[in-house]
């Protein structure tokens, strides 16, 4: 076993700025759960629980992301603690659990494997690249627990 330092964040990742603190696709892990450093390119706030997307444009970098508005888009991480305002920086869920909106035409099984669906809500597997697996069945339109695990 090697003892690796964790670097040390002068701030927490429920934080969100203009200016970036920290360079983009940084990983930490806080409390067992891993984020990944992440600008919001799109025109709008992120809101929680919802699941975030590498938009097709020349102009995003390789950490810019919106909300999906598409089902089955490749998801780059998912909101927890705070909203990311619209041109603003902060921390995206890639590891750990969170709670997540279901679209309202989807139900999910108990430990079901789940995609991404359309405005960064969760779907069946079908719908999109896997983000993860339901922690107990999850009813159309209601939202319930996400065990996260995107690389």
């Amino acid at each position: 076993m090697s003892n690796q330092l964790s670097p040390i964040f002068m701030k927490s990742i429920s934080m969100v700025t203009a200016v970036a603190d920290v360079e983009l696709g940084t990983e930490r892990v806080e409390s067992g759960e891993k984020y990944r450093y992440v600008f919001n390119c799109g025109i709008a706030a992120t809101g929680t629980g919802v699941g975030l997307i590498r938009p097709a444009s020349a102009f995003a970098g390789l950490y810019s992301c919106s909300v999906s508005s598409v089902s089955g888009d490749a998801c780059l991480g998912f909101v927890k603690h705070v909203s990311i305002p619209a041109a603003e920086y902060g921390w995206a869920l890639i590891q750990g659990v969170i709670t997540v909106a279901i679209a309202s035409s989807v139900s999910t099984p108990a430990a079901g494997c789940l995609g991404l669906g359309a405005n960064g809500a969760v779907a069946t597997h079908s719908a999109g690249m896997p983000v993860g697996q339901s922690l107990a069945a999850i009813g159309s339109g209601n939202s319930g627990a996400l065990r996260v695990q995107l690389a």
